[in-house]
């Protein structure tokens, strides 16, 4: 939930009506909330199924005047009453218009059968939906007697378990016909009613039912020559005033939207999912036509800043610093510079993502560079920033530690690289994220078998004030139009559409050694495996060491706890007005003995023999105790050069003894901890509920955050034997982290031929999915992604 922060307590937001009069004088009611601001209103309108359309507008109010900025809080509007005004458009917005009418209809075309069973199929194949998709055919049900998993005509599992093409489902109204079969952007017409001056473009729209119409745009809005010469700022209310088959489509989908939700809340667009593809690629795989949103024909892009390199000469290295040096004692002073390191981080990392895809991409256009047999294929320098592109492991058993801590690994110290992050997390306070430059600073991206990493390395010797790009640079759309990692992926179909033109002899032997290669390739690296020593205590996460320290200190204070308790209870065995335990007083009474002379004389010596021993053993003692203060001290000087003075206080006043410490026992008592209580304690909270992962998202996210490795998901297996859920969810993650590491395997060691690509990857995807043993056998045209689970559907390969 949102919350604003006044001096030492949180203001939690309250529910805000906002009221919009609209242009047609009528007016539509926001619910909002107390923290949003005019850029969550414009969202509110775009996802309201009356006011989806409109785009290109300003909103006023009546005390604070027209054209409101995005910034402006709506609890400062009072009465909150807002007013809708149409601006003029200009050719990019004009097309963003359309964009957004496309995107709006896309529900009933794009995303295959909707939950509507009953119509999918027959709406499907009367109204465009895709008749020979097999997303829009609906299999028979299982047989209730079979307790097997079924696989259905399109390669899903069911029964058992869900459909993943179900995903879109939930999306879908293909059960109504669409308003609108296409809009089609033609050469601009010459019109007299509309000067060359104001002329945008011309489109073509066919309608549902099947009628053509000749529309232009212009800085006013849409106008329809033709008999019925109109013009409306929005295109929907063109339509709907010319064609009463399209305003009772649109006034259906509305409707449909509203029943799906009565707050309307559409999709803020729809963009291509990370695991599956939309249904219509599938249908014309080689096209892979693109949602609205992300068609770069209306405008639309994968989202994300910096695609143009506007920001590549950005003085990263003193904006990191300048924010890194802002005030940060008090909780009011930490938000304000989070944000800005937040805006920051988000735009360096769009715009070192692009560098990185642009590097690789020139080493796969590049031959002689790929072929280089040095580690470093390429690299550049522009401004600040620095790329270096290298291969990935051809090894299914070994994983390249391209990006630890902000530090890449290759020809690191892995030993000092283990201490820096452990002392990190020893000394981490809530400043810790924003000061590390060298982590903010530096991504690295694996795409098509190549690793591209992509740092700041120029060090700011001097701070200067920054440049204000982040005040300047708000999320675009408010983080709506965040960047889609799908726009950057490399479509496999496009670099296998020669090898459609292949024989089906030629494909099925393509497809033999394609499968012995992946075999091979596997079998090699299980041999490296077996023969590799590991060393599995060489890297170590930074939240390990903030979350051991705090393991300390609530230990301390519950050793504390204890003793204050203890001694509560043996004060009151005491009798009141002695001051003395009873026992004491018991014990107290002298007894005299009457010795001998020879005895007396044995006792004083005796005494002086163990007075002898005694001096011996203080001696000892005093020599041990000196040499323990001598290395305590020897310590605490190699930690105050490796450690700031503030980090280094920090550290010593945690109150763990810590500082006294060699680097070396560091290291072998945070291991300790690893094994005897982090993991453990992990394992007992899953078991109280108190953390519960859902997916392995959750359970890598949960194991990170406390310094846990993903290696050691075996051991949380074994200590998980009442918990047969986490057993089952890390035994999952463990074979998909397998697999992933042969699939990234397969494509390093074929970066090289990418028009081979394609079928190395069927291969090898096939491999590891199985083909069912109740179906018929594959199609020699197997290799071409259409395997025997959905995700052989997908034509991407992941970075």
């Amino acid at each position: 939930m949102n919350h604003v922060v006044y001096g030492l307590c949180a203001v939690l937001p309250v529910i805000v009506d906002v009221i919009v009069n609209l242009p047609d004088e009528t007016e539509a009611i926001l619910k909002g909330i107390s923290t949003d601001r005019i850029i969550d209103v414009r969202r509110l309108l775009s996802v309201n199924f009356d006011t989806c359309h409109i785009t290109n507008y300003s909103l006023s109010h009546e005390v604070r005047g027209s054209q409101l900025k995005d910034t402006v809080d709506v609890s400062a509007l009072k009465p909150c009453l807002l007013t809708l005004t149409e601006e003029d458009y200009n050719e990019g917005t004009a097309v963003a218009h359309i964009r957004r009418l496309l995107d709006i209809v896309a529900c009933t075309t794009c995303f295959g059968p909707s939950p509507e069973k009953s119509e999918s199929v027959k709406s499907s194949q009367v109204k465009g939906g895709g008749k020979n998709s097999k997303h829009s055919e609906t299999s028979p049900p299982p047989s209730p007697a079979s307790k097997d998993a079924v696989i259905d005509d399109a390669g899903e599992t069911s029964h058992s378990f869900p459909k993943l093409g179900s995903f879109y489902e939930f999306f879908s109204l293909a059960h109504l016909t669409p308003p609108l079969q296409y809009i089609r952007l033609v050469t601009k017409r010459d019109t007299e009613d509309i000067s060359a001056e104001d002329h945008l473009l011309s489109i073509d729209v066919k309608l549902c039912n099947g009628k053509l119409v000749h529309i232009e745009g212009c800085r006013k809005g849409f106008y329809s020559i033709g008999k019925q010469r109109i013009i409306c700022h929005s295109l929907v209310d063109l339509l709907r005033q010319i064609s009463r088959a399209f305003d009772n489509a649109y006034s259906d989908l509305l409707k449909a939207f509203s029943e799906r939700n009565k707050f309307g809340n559409l999709p803020y667009g729809f963009r291509a999912n990370t695991w599956l593809i939309p249904p219509t690629a599938a249908q014309s795989p080689a096209a892979f036509p693109p949602l609205p949103v992300e068609d770069e024909r209306w405008g639309g892009d994968g989202g994300g800043q910096g695609r143009d390199g506007t920001y590549d000469l950005v003085p990263w290295s003193n904006e990191f610093a300048f924010i890194a040096s802002m005030p940060c004692k008090t909780a009011e002073e930490r938000q304000v510079r989070d944000r800005k390191v937040f805006l920051l981080h988000n735009l360096f990392v769009d715009v070192a993502t692009f560098r990185a895809i642009k590097a690789v991409q020139k080493v796969m256009t590049e031959p002689v560079l790929a072929q280089e047999d040095s580690d470093v294929l390429y690299s550049e320098t522009t401004g600040d920033l620095s790329v270096t592109v290298t291969r990935d492991t051809s090894n299914a058993s070994s994983k390249v530690d391209t990006k630890i801590d902000g530090i890449q690994a290759t020809g690191l110290d892995k030993k000092k690289l283990m201490e820096r992050n452990l002392l990190k997390g020893l000394t981490a306070d809530e400043n810790t994220a924003a000061h590390d430059v060298a982590t903010l600073g530096t991504i690295s991206l694996k795409y098509c078998g190549y690793i591209a990493v992509v740092k700041i390395e120029k060090e700011s010797e001097e701070l200067s004030p920054p440049s204000q790009i982040v005040d300047l640079l708000e999320q675009p759309e408010g983080g709506a139009n965040a960047l889609n990692i799908n726009s950057l992926r490399f479509l496999l179909h496009k670099s296998s559409s020669e090898q459609n033109k292949k024989t089906p002899h030629q494909q099925d032997d393509e497809l033999t050694s394609s499968r012995e290669f992946v075999s091979k390739m596997v079998e090699e690296s299980i041999v490296k495996l077996e023969e590799e020593d590991i060393d599995r205590e060489s890297i170590m996460r930074w939240e390990l060491g903030a979350c051991w320290i705090q393991h300390l200190q609530d230990q301390k204070n519950t050793e504390k706890d204890k003793k204050q308790n203890s001694e509560k209870s043996k004060n009151e065995l005491k009798v009141e007005g002695l001051g003395k335990p009873l026992k004491s007083l018991n014990s107290s009474k002298k007894k005299t003995d009457v010795s001998s002379p020879k005895t007396t004389q044995t006792a004083v010596s005796s005494q002086v023999d163990g007075v002898s021993s005694e001096t011996d053993n203080s001696a000892a003692t005093a020599s041990l105790q000196s040499d323990a203060e001598k290395n305590a001290q020897e310590n605490v000087l190699v930690l105050k050069n490796l450690l700031s003075d503030a980090a280094f206080t920090r550290l010593k006043e945690s109150d763990t003894g810590l500082h006294h410490k060699s680097l070396q026992e560091l290291v072998d008592l945070a291991q300790n901890y690893y094994t005897e209580v982090a993991i453990p304690k992990l394992v007992a909270d899953f078991g109280s509920l108190e953390l519960s992962p859902v997916d392995g998202r959750t359970l890598t996210d949960f194991m990170h955050t406390r310094g846990l490795r993903m290696r050691s998901l075996g051991y949380v297996v074994k200590l998980s034997d009442k918990l047969s859920h986490v057993q089952s969810l890390c035994v999952h993650e463990m074979i998909v982290r397998a697999l992933k590491h042969i699939l990234q395997a397969v494509i390093s060691a074929i970066a090289t031929d990418t028009d081979n690509i394609a079928i190395k990857v069927a291969a090898a995807l096939n491999m590891m999915l199985g083909i069912p043993e109740n179906t018929a056998a594959p199609p020699q045209n197997t290799w071409n992604l259409q395997g025997s689970t959905e995700v052989c559907h997908s034509p991407w390969i992941m970075p």
